[in-house]
């Protein structure tokens, strides 16, 4: 029997080789490491949340799996920082080595306050007193003099240690502030509203991701599902998503 031609011979192999391929391609899913903080509403442990909600649907990508690891700020900053995860939900856009942030944020963090039980004539008063923030927002790189800090567990620990005179200053939002408290607190701006962005590698996969997400929220925005996902007016008009949307990309 005459054998086959070998550029039939060439072509069949090649045409096993790709099927092959595309086989391993769509049965070996990609994986990734989501880590984040516990925010009630916007991050679960169970994988819930606003904030995964919106990454979800922004990738969209049907191969893509994600595995969520959510614990304290501090630990899940450090965990993105070890090489132990993709993605980070979220933080302010800084100069970040091997950090690589995407053109859309995620939401719009409000503005941080120092709070007192006196009023403050400046901040340069705080210098070498004891002054509080919840674990890991690391708070002291905003202000002006060197406090002795003090990292709690919660808002409301660091609320109590201000009121039994255990801090000088609490450092927080005013969503946190105690109903009972809101009338006896002093207070002075830290920071105005800063944008919260999704942390990415600095790598090819971490480019990559970010321009899926990047397209993703533009597809979100456009549609209206953005402002759905938010189920909230006014959170979603705090979040300024239109400053991006007429931006023109980078």
């Amino acid at each position: 029997m005459n054998s086959l031609p070998s550029c039939v011979v060439l072509k069949f192999r090649a045409a096993v080789l790709l099927s092959l391929l595309l086989f391993s391609g769509m049965n070996q899913a990609k994986s990734i490491v989501v880590t984040a903080g516990e925010w009630p509403g916007y991050t679960h442990a169970n994988g819930s949340g606003l904030y995964f909600d919106i990454l979800r649907e922004a990738l969209n990508q049907p191969d893509l799996k994600m595995h969520i690891r959510v614990s304290n700020w501090k630990r899940a900053k450090h965990s993105f920082l070890a090489g132990r995860a993709d993605i980070l939900i979220c933080d302010y856009k800084t100069v970040q080595s091997g950090w690589f942030y995407p053109r859309w944020h995620l939401d719009y963090d409000p503005s941080v306050n120092v709070y007192s039980m006196s009023a403050l004539a400046s901040l340069a008063e705080l210098a070498d007193q004891p002054v509080g923030w919840v674990l890991g927002y690391d708070f002291d790189q905003y202000l002006p003099v060197q406090v002795k800090a003090y990292e709690v567990a919660s808002h409301a620990e660091g609320f109590q240690l201000l009121v039994h005179g255990r801090l000088k200053a609490f450092i927080s939002y005013q969503m946190h502030v105690p109903v009972a408290l809101q009338s006896q607190l002093s207070a002075i701006e830290l920071h105005q509203a800063r944008a919260m962005y999704p942390v990415f590698r600095d790598d090819l996969q971490g480019r990559l991701l970010a321009k899926a997400y990047d397209e993703g929220m533009l597809r979100l925005y456009q549609s209206g599902r953005l402002k759905t996902l938010f189920n909230n007016a006014v959170l979603y008009q705090q979040a300024r998503f239109s400053e991006v949307a007429e931006k023109a990309p980078d």
